[in-house]
């Protein structure tokens, strides 16, 4: 099959290679269906995996050579005896539970335990690249608003403020959404540059705030007659905690898909910054007068049964935004270093089919 390894650690150049016989997976047990991919999202941790700045915690699940890649939207064309909610034939999306390889989607198939996957079937409606633009980004979202947000379906009708710190990016743009979807009167608002503002407000948000723009950004950060419910971090750094977390309420949520270091594993991840994380992360959730959460693992059980059906019904939209964040699988180096950039709006995805 054609497919892109992971063969060492290096530049995107020197660490992906693409090639055009690598053997195909097979079914290994029987809750696993093998998948015919058609698109596959693109995540940051699989672009700072291959630099090797993250090796202190990735070391244990990459092995070389290796596929990358967790989202994928394609089509079923095997399942094991024990899956009884898919079809050979179904169109599905989602994401493996590990996007480092050994077999991951950066590739033309790809095998999914059901059991342990983020996977239900694609709406007729969503194209197989605005499916695959889901996956980790739609799941982290769900983590930082709703799980840390503590939203259950109980609670929901309670309006809330919620601020979105990266509203424009993969993970940001369906917190905005998230947002929203569950409840429609929550009143959102996304930081994100002046350029990406209207598309922002595109998907729901009810302001942004541009933070290149000093005395906007000032403006906001001293107004605090209306403090948020939930602080959603896309971008991690002290900069941003310190002066966005003074604007949560006392019990408010400030959750982060990062932690302390901004865009964490752009550069190399030390054993002293790991001691320093770990001190900030322990300090700020026992002494913070608010709730603080990092995300560290995915709701995996959740896509099928929380996130597809708002796919299903519109309240959520595929992130590719156009044609730029779409790349062919020989292309892969250059989706990467537009990734590097830090400056996508919405999704990059890999059209498997190009």
């Amino acid at each position: 099959m054609r497919g892109v390894l992971f063969i060492k650690y290096g530049s995107t150049d020197e660490a992906l290679q693409y090639k055009e016989d690598i053997p195909s997976p097979k079914i290994k047990n029987p809750h696993q269906v093998l998948i015919e991919i058609k698109a596959t999202g693109i995540n940051p941790v699989e672009l700072k995996a291959t630099t090797g700045s993250m090796k202190l915690m990735t070391s244990m699940v990459v092995s070389f050579p290796g596929i990358l890649g967790a989202d994928f939207a394609g089509v079923i064309v095997e399942k094991g005896q024990q899956v009884t909610d898919f079809e050979v034939g179904d169109e599905v999306f989602g994401c493996l539970p590990i996007p480092l390889g050994p077999n991951g989607t950066y590739a033309e198939y790809t095998v999914a335990d059901v059991r342990h996957s983020a996977i239900a079937k694609k709406p007729g409606d969503l194209s197989f690249v605005q499916a695959a633009s889901a996956g980790i980004a739609v799941l982290t979202a769900y983590d930082g608003i709703v799980k840390f947000g503590n939203i259950t379906d109980q609670n929901k009708s309670e309006k809330r403020r919620v601020l979105v710190i990266g509203a424009s990016g993969g993970v940001g743009s369906y917190g905005v959404q998230l947002a929203k979807a569950v409840n429609p009167d929550n009143y959102v608002v996304g930081i994100c540059s002046s350029r990406n503002a209207d598309f922002v407000k595109s998907l729901g948000a009810d302001s942004v705030i541009d933070y290149s723009n000093a005395e906007e950004y000032s403006s906001f950060l001293q107004d605090r007659n209306e403090p948020f419910d939930i602080i959603f971090d896309c971008v991690g750094g002290d900069d941003y905690y310190h002066k966005l977390a003074p604007l949560l309420k006392r019990h408010g949520v400030y959750s982060t898909a990062v932690g302390p270091i901004k865009h964490i594993g752009s550069e190399n991840i030390s054993i002293p910054n790991l001691f320093s994380t770990a001190g900030k992360l322990t300090y700020r959730k026992l002494f913070a007068p608010h709730t603080y959460g990092v995300i560290f693992s995915l709701p995996h059980s959740k896509f099928k049964t929380h996130i597809a059906p708002l796919f299903e019904s519109k309240a959520l939209k595929g992130m590719v935004v156009d044609d730029s964040n779409v790349f062919s699988l020989r292309d892969v180096h250059k989706a990467h270093e537009k990734l590097a950039t830090h400056r996508v709006r919405g999704k990059i995805v890999l059209d498997i089919e190009q």
